[in-house]
């Protein structure tokens, strides 16, 4: 005998497709307890559990005394391999756009000269960049190369893609990067670059890049807004 599957998973099936399909949108309002209640014919404590569901998943989310709204799709990224922030986006379906909010020449912290194995007196180019989707600010990306392997590079478009241009004007192409992840909080700064409020949860992820000749070549240290990513893995035993 095949088992029923429970009311509320029913519930948490229909909305996804609906929000899957678009025929709910970002930001809009989501039916009350009591409309999905009678729509399903369930009590009010099963149309909860399926909205719990809906906001665990990451479909919807609630505000207190409003109710419940589509949440923003997330941009699912694979760390399990190496591909840049534009050819990533393009791989979802959504447009990259880089602005470049500063540049400099400047020497490195000890830590970014340990990071890209170089000495704490040689030159670095610093970069901070908003990386964008579809015209919405995604990350906040600070970017440290060394001066030496990079000479020039300043005159060079830095709002496209990065690893392209290391690419095509010095032969540079990763081979490999060893990142960290933890979660944070936006500084004000940052809540500023990305649009959004100070204190909203973010990820703040740190990379060495490496290229085919096993030298670093690049230190990363990047913010991603929280609401608009999700990070996948494929383990394999």
């Amino acid at each position: 005998m095949v088992k029923a599957v429970p009311r509320y998973l029913q519930i948490i099936n229909y909305y996804q497709g609906m929000i899957d399909a678009g025929k709910l949108s970002e930001g809009q309002q989501m039916p009350t307890e009591e409309a999905i209640g009678a729509l399903f014919s369930v009590s009010r404590i099963t149309v909860r559990q399926a909205l719990d569901g809906l906001a665990q998943a990451g479909y919807i989310y609630k505000v207190q005394g409003k109710g419940s709204f589509v949440a923003s799709k997330k941009a699912g990224m694979q760390l399990n391999h190496l591909i840049g922030f534009s050819d990533e986006m393009r791989s979802l379906g959504l447009e990259p756009s880089t602005i470049l909010v500063e540049q400099s020449l400047m020497l490195p912290t000890e830590a970014v000269a340990k990071a890209l194995n170089i000495d704490v007196t040689q030159k670095i180019y610093f970069l901070t960049r908003i990386r964008c989707a579809d015209g919405v600010p995604m990350a906040v990306e600070k970017v440290h190369m060394p001066f030496y392997r990079f000479a020039g590079i300043e005159t060079q478009d830095l709002s496209k893609s990065l690893y392209a241009l290391l690419k095509e004007q010095y032969g540079c192409e990763c081979s490999k990067a060893v990142q960290s992840i933890q979660a944070g909080a936006a500084s004000s700064h940052d809540a500023k670059l990305l649009k959004i409020k100070t204190g909203m949860p973010v990820l703040c992820i740190s990379r060495t890049t490496y290229g085919m000749d096993g030298a670093p070549f690049e230190y990363v240290d990047s913010i991603y807004r929280g609401d608009k990513y999700i990070f996948n893995v494929t383990l394999e035993k």
